[in-house]
């Protein structure tokens, strides 16, 4: 976990989000003060909670919205050395837990330690950020259980899901989350920020003249930035290009620390420079001059350059930031950079096996289109494949390599690359009689070949020639 970035996104989220229970924001920021080693401010920190929680027509302190942070005191008191506070905030926690341990009053109790529980997981992602949201959403479903009309716990829920599905794109989950965000606007109509996702989903399923009217709808009010991130997503997507850039530079004028909205402003510059390419060759194939644009590309490419750079310094964990900014160095002829941009990225300890998969495919595009490196591009087509975590990348591998093998069989048939690579793509798939049948094609025309004799020995055990049955 990025504990500056998480720390940062949840100032944010205190100063432009409106919260019903906003002590629990304070309640993380004492622990990731404390996980910092300034156990001073996370006291500071926990003040700030008590002072938010409501008493509920309760005097004796016993409500139970304190239960976290009681238990948080004592964690820190404890390793601040003051045994005596922690003890007195342990008594706390035990006390509360005496007045709701009838069963009457379980339901309350396990509300709260749930909810605290969806939160954490929801906020703190940190790197694996996938699992992280599966338990939050597996916590926020129980609360709702106990809680079904909850207005907070309704956006928590159907924000998690959202954020899960544009995780897992290639797993066809589109839609699960249009009708738990219409649950939450419905509870929570006030909220722009989830009238800017539903309107994202709207988008997703073609619902457009739904989706522009929930987009008006958020705009009105006070500048946000996370409504103003997910608007210009939503123009972005729409080939809107400098409409998204105008709502971005509006929001980085409120948080000017925000890595994401760095990256978003150097995915949107990047889309400009992609127009720009086309522009310019149409221009040129029509005979026509096309210096205009030729300068827009190259300033295009120049503030892309720039946003993401200064994304990944304000989030050096930001391994998505990077591998984008390679193909930007890519783009400016910058190929040492590029290169050295993808080692970076494949050795950061954070990267996901499809951010992996992403980056050899990359790699392996660059290799194959910039240095016309036919053997590199199928190194990383190959590495690519060899993660065996289905998605668009692994599929777009596949493709790509299994395409070039046939055209390698139809224009040199005496060349055993194609039928290698065939091989190990049948391979790859458990295909293990077809990836014999390539392989020993392939030893035919190279007899001392270590790769195919090597995947000979694995799969033979496996074949069943035709004459054995």
């Amino acid at each position: 976990m990025d504990i500056d970035n998480v720390e940062e996104r949840i100032y944010e989220q205190i100063e432009f989000l409106n919260y019903d229970n906003k002590h629990r924001m304070y309640n993380l920021l004492a622990y990731l003060k404390h996980l910092k080693g300034d156990n001073d401010e996370a006291i500071l920190q926990l003040q700030k909670a008590e002072t938010l929680i409501q008493v509920n027509n309760s005097l004796d302190g016993l409500n139970v919205e304190r239960i976290v942070m009681y238990g948080n005191y004592a964690w820190v008191f404890y390793h601040e050395s003051q045994f005596m506070k922690s003890f007195a905030y342990v008594k706390k926690v035990d006390n509360i837990l005496k007045k709701y341990e009838s069963p009457s009053m379980q339901n309350t109790l396990l509300l709260e330690i749930y909810s605290e529980k969806s939160w954490i997981y929801f906020t703190c992602s940190g790197e694996n950020c996938e699992k992280s949201y599966e338990k939050a959403a597996e916590y926020f479903e129980k609360v709702l259980e106990l809680d079904p009309e909850n207005p907070d716990l309704n956006s928590g829920y159907a924000i998690v899901v959202y954020r899960l599905e544009n995780i897992n794109l290639s797993k066809n989950q589109t839609d699960r989350s249009v009708s738990l965000l219409r649950k939450a606007v419905q509870l929570n109509p006030n909220d722009r920020v989830l009238k800017t996702l539903l309107a994202l989903k709207y988008e997703d399923l073609g619902i457009y003249w739904q989706a522009e009217k929930l987009i008006k709808e958020a705009l009105k009010g006070p500048e946000c930035p996370f409504v103003l991130r997910y608007v210009a997503k939503f123009y972005r997507r729409k080939h809107m290009n400098h409409q998204a850039i105008t709502l971005l530079e509006k929001a980085l004028d409120l948080t000017p620390k925000s890595a994401s909205l760095h990256y978003q402003l150097g995915i949107c510059y990047k889309k400009v420079t992609e127009q720009s390419e086309r522009s310019e060759y149409q221009t040129r194939l029509n005979g026509h001059p096309a210096e205009t644009y030729t300068e827009q590309k190259a300033k295009a490419i120049s503030k892309a350059r720039f946003f993401f750079e200064r994304a990944v310094e304000l989030k050096t964990t930001f391994v998505t930031a990077y591998m984008v900014l390679a193909k930007v160095y890519v783009k400016a002829g910058e190929y040492q950079k590029a290169e050295e941009t993808f080692h970076k990225t494949l050795s950061m300890k954070n990267i996901t096996s499809i951010e992996k998969q992403e980056l050899h495919y990359s790699w392996a595009c660059y290799e194959r289109d910039d240095k016309n490196s036919q053997s590199e591009a199928i190194r990383h087509l190959k590495e690519a494949i060899m993660i065996k975590k289905q998605s668009f990348f692994r599929k777009d591998a596949m493709e790509d390599l299994k395409s070039l093998a046939e055209t390698l069989i139809t224009h040199k048939s005496d060349d055993p690359t194609g039928f290698g690579l065939l091989g190990f793509i049948h391979q790859q798939d458990s295909q293990d009689n077809l990836a014999t049948e390539y392989y020993r094609k392939a030893s035919q025309l190279d007899p001392g070949n270590q790769e195919y004799l090597q995947a000979l020995s694995t799969l033979q055990p496996t074949f069943s020639c035709p004459h054995d049955n």
